[in-house]
């Protein structure tokens, strides 16, 4: 504990572990258990979004991607088409982001989803393969999320790119590559 005497230097007092009473220790490990606890829910909030349901760039990148590569199939990259729009529409961002967490949910259970790609429209999921199902079809997720995407109002511009690379940039950089080539051919910004 550092105070300072009556002529302004600087003084510091310390006590002896021996000398903090039991709830002096109690509050110290009630402190450091709190700040574990902080950091682990600081590292899973920086990789969930549970607006979306989805992992974020940040979350897939460094703590999915590692775990999954190897069983990664197909990368979908899709790109919600008039995202401003929609919010200002609905007058916030709320509403539109529970009718994406709706359309994300069709994903099966071996897929992970990672959302706001690029920013807050492009989304990205991956397709993996369990050896004891059929071989996946990723134009039939995207037909499934196309058809969700419908009932609840949205569009978007989608890619399929095969994974042939444990780096995942090399995979999906291909893909946002096809999808703002689409956009660009119908007069659409990015």
């Amino acid at each position: 504990m550092a105070g300072h005497g009556a002529a302004g230097a600087k003084m510091v007092v310390r006590i002896h572990p021996a000398a903090l009473t039991e709830i002096e220790m109690e509050i110290k490990t009630e402190l450091e258990k709190l700040s574990k606890e902080g950091l682990v829910d600081l590292t899973g909030s920086l990789a969930w979004n549970d607006a979306f349901g989805c992992f974020t760039r940040a979350g897939f990148e460094k703590l999915v991607w590692p775990q999954i590569g190897e069983k990664a199939e197909w990368i979908i990259y899709f790109d919600i088409n008039g995202m401003h729009a929609l919010n200002e529409l609905h007058g916030s961002y709320d509403p539109v982001d529970a009718m994406i967490k709706n359309v994300l949910a069709v994903t099966r259970a071996t897929d992970f989803v990672a959302g706001q790609w690029k920013s807050g429209d492009e989304f990205l999921v991956c397709v993996t393969q369990a050896d004891d199902r059929a071989p996946v079809d990723p134009q039939g997720m995207v037909n499934r999320l196309a058809a969700e995407m419908q009932k609840q109002g949205l569009s978007a511009t989608f890619a399929i790119v095969p994974v042939v690379s444990l780096k995942l940039a090399e995979n999906v950089e291909p893909a946002i590559r096809e999808v703002y080539a689409a956009k660009k051919a119908r007069g659409v910004s990015r």
